[in-house]
């Protein structure tokens, strides 16, 4: 199915995004991106790297994974020029040339929650539709809990959003609305959005099945997880840390559950592949990230929270968005197959060395911190880069992915790489 015009806009808009991410870490002296501006950055990240490419997929996805036909209209283009006004103004926002949190940020995030709105009204309206009688592909345990968990995670997204309209006009109560909202598009949007998807393109992809009680669980503790955690953060005051610890619970055990199910699908698969290597690895980080974060907690002891933000948000839902926008879009297609996979994984490595380098930094003396992140906002800029260089023209298929190169030549890099 190709992607729409909607689609594109956003997933081209998340690449920028990273990019300029990487590029306040490089030049992190003067920008402060992990000290001063740290809020900044993380929005930067959550909203205009996270949210523009889980609206491009999920844009593109629901029509296929609900039956339903992709509702017509000016909404989509209505809806990323809200979002995207949302990245920019926040950006601004949070920035030396205003105010910080305050009223500007509560228009910006207000831009969001219009955004997400409507994007879940059209998600909702396509659930209300008759289904499609068209025969499509055979169903597995996993496809039950698809269509409910996408609305659960952008139910979450927009709660989240209201909450970041609150963080602008006040503190509010335990740990803030900012902490509060940030958990829960992290927990109860990404990563319910990618446990949605998992479980219905990687048993596809494997040829192979979880069984259905654990499927069922999983989706279930992914909810209830999500909303567990920022309620605690609402509820409960940073001296109540052992409590916090328990409403957390449902979600350590949605982790585990989430990593044995793909060890499971590994063992079981009839066809065999090397990303879901990667794609453990990045729940992997899910589970050390909030290992570290109940450890936090249970310590008193917050200082470590900018390794256990990149761990979740880069080492997890970055590394997942990864391997999904190669399995869905195929960057580097045009030039050949063979190219696509040498990028995927060098793609990947570069990624994982970014969030070593960068988790690492907060350890780091004072002087070699500075380097460490200057090191990691080289490669993510280099990442984003050649991510955008193979993405783009795939993308926009008018584009010439090598420019200056003729359609001759081009066939003949392509001849080149069959079999390497």
């Amino acid at each position: 199915m190709p992607l729409s015009g909607a689609s594109r806009w956003f997933l081209s808009a998340a690449i920028a995004h990273l990019a300029a991410a990487g590029i306040l870490l490089l030049f992190e002296p003067e920008t402060l991106a992990l000290t001063l501006r740290w809020d900044l950055w993380l929005w930067l990240v959550l909203i205009g790297f996270v949210q523009c490419s889980t609206l491009g997929f999920s844009l593109h996805l629901f029509p296929a994974v609900s039956h339903r036909l992709r509702a017509k209209g000016p909404a989509e283009g209505v809806a990323f020029l809200l979002a995207e006004s949302g990245v920019v103004f926040g950006v601004f926002a949070l920035s030396p040339l205003a105010s910080g949190f305050g009223s500007e940020f509560s228009l910006a995030a207000l831009c969001d929650l219009a955004a997400i709105g409507l994007v879940l009204s059209l998600f909702v309206r396509a659930v209300l539709a008759p289904r499609l009688r068209t025969p499509g592909p055979e169903v597995r345990p996993g496809d039950s809990v698809t269509v409910p968990l996408f609305l659960v995670a952008w139910s979450a997204a927009l709660v989240a959003a209201a909450l970041f309209v609150l963080s602008g006009l006040s503190e509010g109560p335990g740990f803030g609305w900012w902490l509060a909202a940030v958990h829960l598009f992290v927990l109860g949007h990404a990563t319910v959005l990618i446990a949605a998807v998992s479980l219905r393109l990687t048993p596809r992809s494997l040829d192979a099945d979880p069984p259905k009680l654990p499927v069922a669980l999983l989706a279930g503790l992914g909810t209830v997880g999500a909303a567990l955690v920022p309620t605690g953060m609402l509820v409960l005051t940073p001296s109540e840390p052992m409590a916090l610890a328990l409403f957390a619970a449902p979600e350590a055990a949605f982790a585990v559950l989430f990593v044995g199910l793909l060890a499971h699908l590994g063992v079981r698969t009839r066809r065999p592949r090397r990303q879901l290597g990667l794609h453990l690895a990045g729940v992997v980080c899910l589970l050390a990230g909030g290992g570290l974060g109940l450890w936090m907690v249970s310590a008193a002891d917050f200082g470590p929270v900018e390794t256990h933000a990149l761990v979740n948000v880069f080492g997890f839902v970055g590394l997942t968005i990864v391997i999904m926008w190669f399995g869905m879009i195929a960057p580097f297609q045009r030039i050949s197959h063979a190219w696509t996979r040498r990028m995927l994984w060098g793609l990947s490595a570069g990624w994982l060395a970014a969030v070593g380098v960068l988790a690492s930094a907060e350890a780091a003396g004072p002087g070699a911190q500075g380097i460490a992140i200057g090191v990691g906002g080289a490669l993510l800029l280099a990442v984003a880069l050649g991510w955008g260089a193979g993405t783009i023209p795939v993308l926009f298929p008018k584009l010439n992915p090598l420019p200056g190169v003729t359609g001759e030549e081009l066939r003949a890099i392509r001849d080149r790489w069959p079999r390497r």
